[in-house]
């Protein structure tokens, strides 16, 4: 089933729902993009604990912090690296045409990120929240409540099903795209140089 959750919005709805995203959420992205490398860590951790990215499990800390055993956030940046580098500019829309070295790249840090709690398994909520971030919002959105239910996805998501909602998601924006022009013309100023994935996280997410 096609994801139709902006196509047929007008340039003036589509403004007015990312501009009516969360201020609180707003201020930890801005936080976020503005933080030096060094401090990106403690950073991560804080921002995906109060985004409460793997509720109701408690999530692993840095190893300075951690009251528990390895692996710590430490090593799961660590072995994000180079699949991120892989990566490289690879955005939202451009998913689609991903070389096999993406995907499996992608892959990894689906793997590496459901790690992020301190026992079970974190779920796509968690783990998409944690590439949006590390990705400076070219890889989204976070599946979050609101945003699945947005979309007709369920709470239950493998990687394969990420990949193809993500995949659905960028015909969805190209979809308006053709109609109206490029999204960060659409959005306010305050927005435009905000990348794929965190503007259509916007559109959807908590209000």
């Amino acid at each position: 089933m096609a994801i139709e959750a902006i196509r047929n919005k007008t340039p003036e709805q589509l403004r007015a729902a990312v501009s009516g995203f969360a201020v609180r959420y707003v201020e930890d992205w801005e936080a976020w993009l503005a933080a030096r490398r060094d401090a990106r860590p403690e950073l991560f951790g804080r921002i995906l604990r109060r985004w409460q990215a793997t509720r109701p499990l408690a999530m692993r800390r840095l190893k300075v912090e951690a009251e528990h055993g390895a692996p710590f956030l430490d090593d799961l940046l660590e072995s994000a690296a180079d699949p991120l580098f892989t990566l490289g500019d690879l955005t939202l829309l451009t998913l689609p045409q991903r070389a096999p070295g993406q995907e499996e790249a992608l892959t990894a840090l689906w793997h590496i990120f459901s790690q992020l709690p301190t026992s079970g398994s974190a779920s796509g909520v968690g783990i998409s929240k944690a590439i949006l971030l590390l990705t400076d919002g070219r890889i989204g959105p976070a599946f979050d409540s609101q945003v699945r239910a947005k979309l007709g996805l369920g709470r239950s998501m493998t990687c394969r099903e990420w990949l193809r909602a993500l995949e659905d998601i960028a015909e969805d924006i190209a979809i308006f795209e053709s109609a109206h022009g490029a999204l960060a013309k659409v959005v306010s100023a305050r927005f435009a140089q905000l990348a794929y994935g965190r503007l259509y996280d916007m559109a959807l997410g908590p209000r």
